[in-house]
């Protein structure tokens, strides 16, 4: 993860990266646990949770466009966005190798790994607990004056 300096605050903003080289990560990560997905479906994972996520919150890339964006690979999550996206992207990744596995049992290979039931009660928790992890509101406080 980066750092960058915002130039509308004393602060810096911890940059992940971008949804393709986050891919990227996951993938080597993957090959080496002999995970059979491609990058392909790493980033196809990466843009459609980034997409919900941005249902239940603002990513930081929005606050700062002055157009309408398009989600896609080029897209730089923070850090804190990347920390909730994560686990769902993992999530699908491990659905979408628990039904290549259990396509090849036909051809007589041994199955290994979360069957797709199991792989899918995973997707489906994680995905119901975004929007709760999703929802920040940052505190505010309202000067009310000497009364």
């Amino acid at each position: 993860m980066a750092m960058k300096l915002l130039p509308e605050s004393d602060g810096y903003a911890v940059v992940a990266g971008s949804i393709q080289q986050l891919s990227e990560e996951l993938y080597k990560e993957y090959q080496l646990t002999g995970y059979s997905i491609l990058l392909e479906d790493i980033v196809k994972a990466f843009i459609e949770e980034t997409k919900s996520y941005a249902g239940w919150a603002t990513l930081d890339c929005q606050t700062k466009a002055i157009t309408s964006i398009e989600l896609n690979e080029t897209i730089e999550l923070n850090g804190d966005e990347y920390v909730i996206i994560l686990p769902l992207v993992k999530a699908h990744c491990d659905l979408l190798q628990a039904r290549l596995v259990e396509a090849t049992r036909g051809l007589g290979v041994e199955s290994y790994g979360l069957s797709v039931s199991e792989a899918q009660q995973n997707y489906n928790e994680k995905k119901e607990a975004l929007p709760k992890l999703a929802f920040l509101m940052v505190p505010k406080s309202f000067n009310m004056g000497n009364r």
